[in-house]
């Protein structure tokens, strides 16, 4: 048995570690990308299936991005209980806060915010559950300890 990694080898680690390290998942091939999305799925006890991630680019970077469904099945397997705690019209902006509270009692706190400007009605009401929607989804990643999924 050897230490030595083949060339083969580095290549691969190298491009683990720019999109585990880095987050850039540029470089990967589209199969190097797939093992990497269905690991982080598993690693998560999602449902690859189902599309939990997308691919944004950021920064310049591919990266993975949780979507709806991911926060969705992270809080039902976390028995998560999610209430929206408080809104808030500041200026052109509408914020919404969140809590999520774990069976043990343990709960977490985030916002979500959206530009309003003078929008009305359906517009209106639109972004105010993207706002509401976007605080579930930050409150729960920052619960499960993957607030840096949500770097946008």
């Amino acid at each position: 048995m050897t230490t030595e990694v083949s060339t083969r080898g580095q290549a691969d680690a190298a491009l683990m570690e720019a999109a585990v390290v880095g987050g850039d998942l540029e470089k990967m091939s589209p199969a190097q990308r797939v093992q990497y999305y269905m690991r982080t799925c598993e690693s998560l006890g999602l449902n690859f299936l189902t599309k939990p991630f997308s691919y944004i680019r950021l920064n310049g970077q591919l990266t993975l991005y949780a979507t709806k469904t991911a926060t969705d099945q992270l809080a039902r397997s976390n028995s998560l209980t999610l209430r929206m705690v408080k809104t808030e019209r500041v200026d052109d902006v509408y914020m919404v806060w969140a809590e999520a509270t774990d069976p043990s009692g343990r709960s977490v706190t985030n916002c979500g915010a959206v530009t309003i400007g003078t929008i009305k009605g359906d517009a209106l009401a639109n972004a105010m559950m993207k706002a509401l929607t976007k605080a579930y989804r930050r409150t729960t990643l920052s619960f499960v300890g993957l607030g840096w999924m949500d770097e946008l």
